[in-house]
């Protein structure tokens, strides 16, 4: 986590993402959270807005491309967990984004970076390649950092839990689950949500997550694997 930006610190996370910038200012601007700028309008949040867009074309295009005999169902389902949040921020773990992102003193308090921020720095990132080069370029360098998602879906576990556990117990004429909030522990910037799942006939489950979707996903999982050992 960096409050100034250097040219060391920018070559370095060049390297990581596999793409140099031509206006290295784009890349400053995509780094630094709105907690640290003195804009009157936030440059990350604008190229955030755009990120998320074309995030979104790269990923329909690609499982579009590589999932010919998917209906749409299905190609949604892949695609909403490839662009929610939580996948951003996680790939933005992975590029170890956190140790460049600039922030502000309100932000450099806590002693985590939420995932909440992770995930806006990671789509303001590919906002500002795209500005930098174009559509082409941009959908590379994202592929390339989601390339394990994109490979590995089933066995990572990329599949939707509550969407699967749904229609296992749709098919079952049995109610929806219901998911429960038990408790919220922890910290402030670092919390774990523990969610209970019913579903008729079966014992309720408890799992913990460190959002309440991350929790209910893993309440799923935890019923799933339940049901199909029956």
């Amino acid at each position: 986590m960096n409050n100034l930006p250097n040219k060391a610190n920018l070559k370095m996370f060049e390297e990581i993402i596999k793409y140099n910038f031509n206006d290295k200012s784009l890349l400053t601007k995509s780094l630094t959270h709105t907690s640290a700028s003195t804009e009157k309008v936030s440059s990350m949040e604008r190229l955030e807005f755009l990120g998320d867009r074309i995030l979104g074309l790269v990923i329909s295009e690609e499982l579009f491309l590589k999932y010919p005999g998917l209906k749409e169902g299905e190609l949604s389902k892949k695609y909403s967990f490839l662009v929610q949040r939580s996948t951003c921020a996680k790939i933005a773990e992975n590029i170890s984004l956190n140790k460049f992102i600039i922030l502000g003193k309100s932000e450099l308090k806590n002693s985590q970076i939420k995932s909440s921020i992770l995930s806006n720095i990671m789509e303001a990132l590919i906002g500002s390649i795209f500005l930098d080069s174009d559509y082409s370029n941009t959908r590379k360098v994202v592929l390339n950092l989601w390339k394990e998602m994109l490979s590995f879906e089933k066995a990572n576990n990329l599949f939707n839990s509550k969407s699967d556990l749904q229609e296992k117990i749709l098919s079952m004429n049995k109610k929806l689950p219901e998911y429960k909030l038990i408790s919220i522990q922890g910290e402030d910037h670092d919390p774990r949500f523990t969610i209970s799942v019913s579903v008729d006939g079966f014992n309720s489950v408890l799992a913990i997550g460190k959002s309440k979707q991350e929790a209910e996903k893993n309440a799923a999982e935890k019923m799933l694997k339940i049901i199909e050992n029956e």
